[in-house]
């Protein structure tokens, strides 16, 4: 079928739940949490489990390859919003109608605005 891992991650929006995966009754599946992992990296363990050593690396190894990715993730962001934008440019130019644009004009500003605010902070160097 497949390889069964040892352990399982719950992804959060800060962290994940550290699940560890046994085998119960009628080769059910059962999932065990064992820790949370925060968004820090700090590893808190539930209730009366403990995680081995082992588990302490694995959940290290998941949380430094889940850093990565995110970093990834994040650059992919920064183009589809590029992308976005240019394609909302577009459809207000080419196809929103009167009512639409009076709609959707609000929040868009303003969520521009705070884009701009938050990178000109930053760009001057008193946002880090």
């Amino acid at each position: 079928m497949f390889d069964r891992p040892t352990l399982y991650f719950r992804r959060k929006e800060h962290g994940a739940a550290v699940y560890r995966v046994a085998s119960g009754a009628h080769a059910r599946l059962d999932l065990l949490q064992i820790a949370v992992l925060k968004q820090n990296g700090e590893v808190k363990p539930s209730g009366k489990q403990e995680p081995t050593a082992e588990e302490l690396t694995e959940i290290s190894a998941w949380y430094d390859a889940r850093k990565a990715e995110q970093k990834t993730r994040d650059a992919a962001r920064v183009d589809r919003l590029i992308d976005d934008m240019n394609a909302m440019a577009q459809w207000v130019q080419a196809n929103a109608n009167d009512k639409q644009i009076a709609h959707s004009s609000q929040p868009i500003l303003m969520a521009v605005h705070d884009l701009r605010s938050t990178l000109v902070r930053r760009m001057a160097g008193r946002g880090k």
